[in-house]
């Protein structure tokens, strides 16, 4: 069952339409332009100058350069790595059936189309065919157990492609790149950004961006989708900022409130935020169980311990599953663990903090992990086996993929935002924000002005990116870029450009009209 660029609250369903085989087979298409993108970057080396610049190629990254492109501006895209996406990790492997694929997303994966961003951009911009993440398509705000919420009611979908199988995330941020790529932009890969300085002469003059040996690259204006410890990291740039905008940029909190939880339990956060999928040639959960829905435990975010010392919390529909006919001959991935709990199975999986994907398939399982992990998921779901009287099956999964993303600003990271918590629950006393990061009279308003526009509120330098966020811990929620994506189109609305025509106004006016107000026009030279 496919949704395609639908609005609530009545759904167009689609099946095999012509516009899912296009979407579809659009993925392949921009994969490779991507691809053949990299070999000319390589070659080409960095340009010397361009009208606009965005360093970082995450979703605020990608659309930040979308939307300049598509007001006529030549743009610039930057991204460190060898690929687009950031957060946004979508891997297909090659496992199962001869010929048979499966997509993975190690991080973001899905949206409610009430977010508007980035869901106006997938269903209206991109069309591209998704369906619910839980497929009986439950309101969002139900989707979320205790003790998290949602801030939206329309049900939460992902990308998929003309079978409903899911296509990767990454998929609509590779579709940006290649409309990029359409209307002139050059994207640019293995690009480290060194530093930022500010050209002198006055908020006309431009900036000059130093990428080390490569070289540097001056312009009008440049967006950072920047993690904190990146931005942090940027010398010129930090000596510029003013030092009660230093304070809030260097602030990170996670307060834990203890009436959030029940009595005894909490949310243990680790070294990282992981997420892990174990793949079956036989899809248990599907043939044996026909567990098909639901997590395990209720709330797998807090996973079950195990006597292995892995801790294990199933999601038996996020992970993708082939089947030759309902509940017969499936084999496929079950999300074994997504969360921030301390562990180290997984954790050791990837080689590098640099990059958070991790694989291990069963010819290099010298340590015998794949077994541990088979029992852990055993032990953990024994009460399933006993209510059903059926023996565990033996067979261990033939590989193991994951997604590590640090917590300890090292490498990829995880978000890193300023969860605070005024409840008199909070260990040590209510925490308001200006106590949390230590800013006497920090408002969530300063802090997000000051994060987009450090620089006294020039507009040469804008930062968006999803470690820039200071909210109320009760307020917690799976944004998925949306945070990300409402401040770069923050910064594109203090660079004088209009809401785009495809973008829900209620929602505009709401969520980036109100909080950043359009005031002087800093960058005149970009205004269309």
């Amino acid at each position: 069952k496919l949704l395609v660029g639908f609005d609530r609250p009545a759904f167009a369903l689609a099946s095999a339409s012509p516009l899912d085989v296009m979407a579809g087979t659009r993925r392949a298409l921009l994969q490779g332009v991507v691809v053949a993108l990299a070999a000319a970057s390589a070659e080409a080396g960095l340009p010397t100058s361009c009208e606009a610049a965005v360093v970082g190629g995450g979703w605020a990254g990608v659309y930040s350069a979308y939307r300049l492109a598509s007001m006529g501006h030549k743009v610039c895209l930057f991204e460190a790595t060898e690929r687009i996406g950031g957060r946004t990790y979508s891997k297909t492997f090659d496992v199962g059936r001869p010929g048979e694929q499966f997509t993975l997303d190690v991080g973001a994966y899905r949206f409610s189309p009430d977010m508007h961003l980035p869901g106006d951009v997938i269903l209206k911009v991109l069309k591209l065919p998704v369906a619910c993440y839980e497929p009986s398509c439950p309101d969002a705000g139900t989707d979320f157990v205790k003790p998290f919420q949602f801030n939206y009611s329309a049900p939460l979908v992902r990308i998929v492609d003309t079978s409903g199988n899911p296509a990767g995330y990454v998929t609509a941020i590779e579709g940006l790149v290649g409309e990029i790529r359409v209307m002139g932009g050059s994207v640019f890969l293995d690009a480290k950004l060194t530093d930022v300085t500010l050209l002198p002469g006055g908020a006309n003059a431009g900036v000059s961006l130093a990428f080390g040996d490569q070289g540097s690259v001056t312009a009008k204006m440049v967006l950072l989708n920047l993690p904190r410890p990146a931005l942090r990291a940027l010398p010129s740039l930090r000596a510029s900022t003013p030092a009660r905008a230093q304070q809030a940029q260097d602030c990170i909190k996670f307060d834990l409130p203890g009436d959030m939880f029940p009595p005894g339990q909490t949310m243990s956060l680790g070294r990282s935020l992981v997420k892990a999928y174990a793949f079956y040639e036989d899809a248990w959960w599907h043939t044996k169980l026909n567990r098909t829905v639901g997590q395990w435990p209720a709330n797998a975010f807090l996973p079950t311990n195990t006597s292995e010392g892995i801790p294990i919390g199933i999601h038996f529909n996020d992970g993708p599953v082939h089947c030759d006919a309902p509940l017969k001959g499936c084999r496929g991935f079950l999300e074994v663990f997504y969360a921030t709990a301390e562990e180290h199975l997984f954790e050791d999986v990837p080689t590098s903090w640099n990059d958070p994907l991790g694989v291990l398939r069963a010819k290099d399982d010298t340590k015998h992990q794949l077994q541990k992990l088979h029992a852990a998921v055993m032990e953990a779901t024994a009460p399933l086996w006993a209510a059903a009287t059926l023996e565990p099956p033996r067979a261990a999964p033939t590989m193991l993929v994951v997604g590590v993303w640090s917590r300890l600003g090292k490498g990829y990271t995880a978000p890193t935002k300023v969860y605070y918590s005024n409840s008199q629950s909070q260990p040590g006393g209510p925490d308001p924000l200006e106590k949390a990061c230590g800013v006497k009279g920090l408002t969530e308003d300063e802090y997000r002005s000051t994060v987009l526009a450090p620089i006294l509120g020039d507009a040469r330098v804008l930062v968006a990116n999803n470690d820039w966020v200071a909210q109320q811990t009760e307020k917690l929620f799976g944004d998925w870029a949306e945070e990300s994506l409402l401040q770069a189109e923050r910064g594109m609305r203090k660079l004088g450009l209009e809401r785009p025509e495809w973008l829900n106004q209620t929602y505009y006016e709401a969520k980036v009209a109100a909080y950043q107000p359009l005031g002087p026009v800093r960058a005149t030279e970009l205004v269309v």
